[in-house]
């Protein structure tokens, strides 16, 4: 009689959905199946008919007739089942699940790490965009870009750049914007302005007022009321007692003085009290940093997608801005978007 709890069954499941997202080899008996970087798909456990198209699929044919029995009833099993216990950890290990559209994946957690990446692109000649990209697991997500859309670092600096990218890998970032932003982010904030550039005060009440300006107001809004504070309350979880990355594009201001600024700000209720907060500063250039680099490549697409093409699309939705916060920029208001798993 088969052991649905013997731990060797979810082990190989995990194995499986690691190894494939990483195009690791992987060893099944007595073969080597030379994997390409797969998004493994539940459904796949439980396939009849498989094609051996790829190796990965070779690999789904070779599996122990009893994994695969197993796999009809455990995969999906509520609480104890192989996907239930990998989203929640299994020695050591863990699993996210990505939803796009119909479609479900099944990713390997490989730094289980919550981190934040800050970053700016340029929008024209008088415009940035700046993205606050809460990153689950950055080990996961530049894996997804440098081996699953093969995205090249640029030689000199030996990173990934947006602007160091020709037009085909930045068309492949658009065609899979949905997929890479749900694999790269859980949470995702956007403000478009020109005030970094035409500063009409300190940097430091301008940093500010951007983010209080994306959940201050619309108190009469029905649509706003509640999701303002909603909002606002979700980014402070994302980023206190986070590790937050953060490029040197606020000159004078610091990386560090960025980072608390921003945890900061979310802090504050709207009775004038703090919730209390810990700003944790990753001390670390771009080049070193990871998340600060999958930052940059989202702001990057973000920035073409929804200002350049001007394209629609439904995962990063706006967010109106509070033009009290930035009255001397009336002519040119902020514009800010935001997005959550």
């Amino acid at each position: 009689m088969v052991d649905q709890k013997d731990p060797k069954w979810i082990d190989l499941f995990l194995d499986i959905i690691e190894k494939a997202y990483l195009g690791n080899d992987f060893h099944c008996d007595k073969e080597t199946f030379r994997l390409d970087p797969t998004l493994v798909m539940p459904a796949d456990f439980q396939r009849r008919t498989i094609d051996s198209h790829s190796s990965y699929e070779s690999l789904l044919k070779a599996l122990d007739p009893t994994f695969k029995s197993l796999a009809n009833s455990e995969v999906y099993r509520a609480k104890t089942g192989w996907m239930a216990k990998g989203l929640s950890g299994h020695n050591g290990r863990k699993i996210r699940r990505i939803t796009v559209g119909t479609d479900v994946f099944l990713i390997p957690d490989l730094s289980k790490q919550q981190s934040v990446g800050i970053d700016t692109s340029g929008c024209g000649n008088k415009e940035t965009i700046m993205v606050v990209c809460s990153i689950p697991d950055y080990e996961g997500a530049y894996a997804w870009l440098e081996k699953h859309l093969k995205l090249p670092r640029d030689l000199r600096k030996n990173e990934l750049h947006w602007t160091k990218l020709n037009p085909t890998y930045r068309d492949l970032l658009l065609s899979k914007f949905d997929l890479t932003l749900s694999i790269c982010c859980d949470g995702l904030l956007v403000i478009k302005t020109n005030a970094f550039i035409d500063r009409r005060g300190k940097m430091e009440n301008i940093f500010t007022n951007l983010i209080e300006g994306c959940f201050s107001g619309y108190e009469n809004d029905p649509t706003q009321k509640g999701l303002r504070p909603n909002l606002k309350h979700k980014f402070f979880r994302a980023t206190n007692s986070v590790q937050i990355h953060c490029d040197s594009d606020f000159t004078p201001l610091t990386p560090d003085k960025v980072v608390r600024l921003l945890v900061q700000t979310l802090a504050k209720q709207n009775n004038g009290y703090f919730e209390n907060y810990t700003p944790l500063f990753a001390n670390l250039r771009s080049h070193e940093s990871k998340p600060i680099q999958i930052a940059d490549i989202i702001a990057g697409m973000v920035k073409t997608k929804l200002f350049e093409n001007k394209e629609a699309q439904e995962l990063v939705k706006p967010l109106p801005f509070d033009l009290r916060k930035m009255i001397k920029y009336s002519d040119s208001p902020p514009k800010a978007y935001f997005w959550f798993a």
